[in-house]
């Protein structure tokens, strides 16, 4: 399955992007992630081998237009088909995407594969205090705030809070 915008589509993850994948370790994309270790070929590679084998998480690779090159993930994780929700992911990895509206867009894809096509009920995320910039792009998108878990995140010799964020789908119908 593939969703297109004005500037990404959104496909799924192949072997071929693993070399793009491994755009994950470079420290400032990695700040911004829930995972802390280091990540390598042969990791990258039995993940995107293993993606596609449960029905609990959907990964789409985020592709420009006109190009075949992915430059991040976005994905629903640990969903749950009896209540109908699941935790958005994404992480545009090639920094000279930044700033460019490609995240706002990929988030925004995935809403309406979320809503329109899984009919979830609701999509949450979690995000830390510092990342401004998403949490812009999710507020954007329709994501309210609903929790914080108080300096759950240690970086760089301090704690932070954790933003939980969601978006229900009678919000992303009304948005």
């Amino acid at each position: 399955m593939i969703f297109k915008g004005e500037k990404i589509m959104l496909r799924p993850v192949e072997l071929s992007d693993v070399e793009q994948l491994l755009n994950i370790n470079d420290l400032e994309v990695r700040q911004n992630l829930l995972s802390v270790f280091p990540l390598n070929r042969v990791r990258e590679e039995e993940w995107v081998r293993n993606l596609y084998s449960n029905q609990r998480d959907v990964v789409f690779a985020v592709v420009p237009l006109g190009q075949e090159k992915l430059i991040g993930t976005t994905g629903l994780h640990q969903i749950d088909w009896v209540n109908r929700l699941a935790e958005f992911g994404i992480a545009i990895t090639d920094k000279r995407y930044w700033n460019m509206g490609f995240g706002t867009e990929a988030t925004k894809l995935t809403l309406k594969y979320a809503f329109e096509y899984l009919n979830l009920n609701r999509v949450s995320l979690r995000v830390y205090d510092y990342n401004k910039r998403a949490i812009h792009v999710y507020e954007k998108c329709g994501f309210v705030h609903e929790g914080r878990l108080r300096k759950a995140r240690y970086l760089n010799g301090k704690y932070h809070d954790v933003l939980i964020m969601s978006v229900l789908s009678n919000e992303y119908f009304q948005y």
